[in-house]
């Protein structure tokens, strides 16, 4: 099966892994003017997931541009479909899609503020109801298996306290489909909730020992600088290698990419910004 990037195994480390970090500073560029266009959004949680996105098409994801109906081809999931525009500006790039970027989020475009696996090709399911992505993966990965395709999820660790993720969890510890593979982007960041704890605590994670939790549920667990594209594809070839679902937890800071969203998660989050904001943003984002 033909990969979206042309994949090279004997290539140097660093030949692969400087072609996919200059990309993620060209997807970054594309996320921000997208945003700043069309009046704002998910900066913080869309620019922490760029180095797992862009790592995951150009190296794991068998996927043949040409031919996205192939019913046995791998399968991606964005559960955290609030950074929908990260996954759009992605697909562009890969050459995935050719719906143009500044459509986002308008009335009639297939780039909808969340994914829409009815109005996008290349979108496996529809998201933005968050929780939900991790039990339509394990469903396709328990009918792809004999297929020897792979399914991959993206989850967000806030996502992780819907108690629906718990419930997929448990079932896929049981069936133990070794084709699953789940992400979650660990930026330790959530527009509510634990958030307001701010008051009285300095930091609580959205969801505590969180390695142990999946761990509990019959899961391999691997860890990972998900801000580091070599360490996510390592992590992510330790994952294909498991004899059962495996998941990744890729620790990412929210806003990763430039100095103004890295200063201020919990604004950045979802946001407009102002003309001089923007600029600033874009000149931190300088292609090499």
């Amino acid at each position: 099966m033909k990969l979206a990037y042309d994949r090279d195994d004997t290539a140097d480390a660093d030949d692969w892994a400087n072609t996919i970090k200059r990309s993620a500073v060209a997807i970054r560029r594309s996320i921000a003017e997208t945003l700043f266009t069309t009046g704002g959004g998910h900066y913080g949680g869309s620019f922490s997931a760029v180095e797992l996105l862009a790592t995951l098409y150009a190296r794991h994801l068998r996927i043949d541009r040409d031919n996205l109906d192939d019913p046995h081809r791998d399968r991606f999931i964005l559960s955290k479909g609030h950074a929908a525009v990260a996954l759009y500006a992605v697909l562009s790039h890969r050459g995935l899609t050719d719906a143009a970027l500044g459509s986002y989020a308008s009335f009639g475009s297939p780039l909808e503020g969340h994914p829409d696996m009815t109005a996008l090709p290349g979108v496996d399911w529809s998201t933005g109801s968050l929780g939900q992505g991790l039990s339509a993966a394990l469903g396709m990965a328990i009918g792809l298996r004999r297929f020897d395709s792979r399914v991959w999820v993206l989850l967000g660790d806030g996502e992780c306290q819907e108690g629906q993720v718990w419930e997929a969890a448990m079932l896929a510890g049981l069936a133990r489909p070794s084709n699953l593979h789940a992400i979650i982007d660990v930026n330790r960041r959530q527009e509510f909730g634990w958030r307001l704890a701010s008051e009285h605590v300095e930091h609580i994670d959205p969801v505590p020992d969180l390695a142990a939790k999946w761990r509990s549920f019959g899961w391999d667990v691997i860890e990972c600088d998900g801000d580091d594209v070599v360490a996510i594809d390592e992590a992510c070839t330790r994952a294909t290698e498991r004899d059962g679902p495996a998941v990744i937890l890729a620790w990412t800071q929210k806003g990763h990419g430039t100095r103004l969203t890295e200063s201020d998660p919990a604004r950045f989050h979802c946001t407009d910004v102002s003309a001089a904001e923007h600029a600033a943003i874009m000149a931190d984002l300088v292609l090499s």
